[in-house]
């Protein structure tokens, strides 16, 4: 996995995250596409191609990723950290905040 500009590049089957590490980034999927794997590792639980945006209630929610996610093909994947998300919120109207935080506390 090489880390240049928040842009990672994964190889086939390369892990961007293991159940149980600390959701640290928000992450969309510009080529190729993420894998999350069932507890067993032997079944897709859910896909994202490109385009599509993931982690933000786990990011919100302070938790640990529950699941694993592998890169299926060739995929760049472009990283959020939390200090990012967390300075926009901050910015946000109250409403809209609380809002966020609801969502989160249900994730």
């Amino acid at each position: 996995m090489t880390h240049a500009h928040d842009i990672i590049s994964l190889f086939h089957g390369e892990a961007l995250f293991r159940a149980g590490q600390e959701a640290t980034h928000i992450y969309l999927v510009q080529t190729g596409a993420i894998l999350i794997l069932n507890q067993a590792g032997d079944a897709i639980e859910r896909f994202f191609g490109p385009n599509e945006l993931f982690g933000i209630p786990e990011l919100l929610g302070g938790a640990r990723w529950d699941l694993t996610a592998i890169a299926s093909g060739q995929t760049t994947i472009r990283a959020f950290p939390a200090d990012t998300l967390f300075r926009s919120i901050s910015e946000m109207p109250d409403d809209h905040r609380d809002f966020i935080k609801t969502l989160a506390s249900v994730a």
